[in-house]
């Protein structure tokens, strides 16, 4: 397991104040080696930008989309996943 119980001592780069969103780890292939990085949950943190900073669902869709989803910070640059639908996708 490369990443112990006390993730928060990590070295692996993370979103700013969206700790609650992390749903887990993983390894990306980034220039020829195997990358630890943070996953997030795009709905945990479209839920943390409404609560906490009173966005609408499409401001913190807007905000992930700029600030986030589309952000590199470096090569263990934390993931983002979103729930797949059903009826998106014939699965």
């Amino acid at each position: 397991m490369f990443l112990e119980n006390n993730w928060k001592r990590t070295e692996m780069k993370r979103w700013t104040d969206l700790d609650k969103a992390i749903i887990g780890t993983t390894l990306t292939h980034q220039t020829g080696e195997r990358v630890p990085v943070f996953v997030y949950s795009g709905d945990k943190i479209v839920s943390i930008l409404i609560n906490r900073d009173g966005m609408t669902r499409d401001e913190a869709l807007d905000f992930i989309d700029f600030n986030i989803d589309n952000a590199y910070i470096g090569k263990d640059t934390p993931l983002l996943v979103w729930p797949v639908i059903d009826e998106e996708y014939d699965l």
